[in-house]
């Protein structure tokens, strides 16, 4: 009876690597599954799902390595195992990468099942002063092309990043708001002042247009949201999607202690 091998895919940013514990290359579905230095956990199974993690470890100067070493993905990073026998392959293991630990000669990625989602609440309204609606999602409604702002890059120093446009707007305006850079990727505004945004992280991608395009490179801006009702009704005039209760009480009405 032949030996089985591992085939390793996994998806992240958008670019899909497939690998193989295996010597030779590995076809499945039309995919060509590359000899790599990679290797695994066991597969089990546990009462509690979250335990029931998988830990695969790589090279370190294997492309996915170098991705997730250099930036945080963008997207959620998937893994899926398939075990191959002579012609027949079946799926071994399905889940999302939650953590990443260099060690000395190597990269482990922690991934969790895909099961885990079945134990999560799933989404409800929340009884909370602040807006309770992620801004431009769903719930909140603003469409991000009608706050749009066109500008460009003169500097980038660390997580700062120095534009004229944004100086044109009061303080803090784009502050929780995003950048968007030329390929369409996202990145967190932290803080605004003047002409300096500072953001969460430089995502690769944007640190990559940088690098190529240097002093002149073309963003786009998307203003902030402090959850707060005025900012709302007075910066997005969205006050009928507003999420928050302003006016729940700070004592509880039948026995005095705080609920906020």
């Amino acid at each position: 009876m032949s030996r089985s091998v591992d085939l390793f895919k996994v998806i992240s940013d958008g670019t899909t690597y497939l690998m193989t514990s295996a010597s030779k290359t590995q076809t499945h579905e039309t995919e060509d599954y590359l000899p790599t230095a990679i290797g695994r956990g066991s597969v089990t199974s546990k009462a509690e799902l979250s335990k029931a993690s998988m830990e695969v470890r790589i090279a370190l100067d294997h492309p996915l390595a170098q991705a997730l070493l250099t930036s945080w993905a963008e997207s959620i990073t998937s893994l899926t195992i398939f075990s191959k026998r002579s012609a027949a392959t079946s799926v071994i293991w399905k889940g999302r990468l939650t953590t990443t630990v260099p060690e000395d000669d190597h990269l482990k990625l922690v991934f969790e099942s895909i099961y885990t989602s079945m134990r999560r609440p799933g989404l409800r309204a929340k009884f909370q002063k602040a807006c309770r609606h992620a801004l431009y999602g769903r719930g909140c409604g603003v469409l991000p092309a009608d706050f749009a702002e066109a500008a460009t890059v003169s500097a980038i120093s660390g997580v700062t990043v120095t534009s004229a446009a944004a100086a044109g707007f009061a303080d803090g305006y784009f502050a929780g708001g995003m950048l968007a850079s030329p390929d369409g990727t996202f990145s967190y505004v932290s803080a605004h002042v003047g002409s300096a945004l500072t953001m969460n992280r430089i995502s690769g991608n944007l640190a990559a247009a940088w690098a190529s395009t240097g002093a002149g490179l073309a963003v786009t801006l998307y203003p902030g949201c402090d959850k707060s009702y005025s900012t709302c009704e007075n910066k997005f005039s969205n006050d009928d999607n507003y999420g928050g209760f302003d006016y729940i009480p700070t004592k509880n009405p039948m026995g005095g202690q705080s609920i906020v």
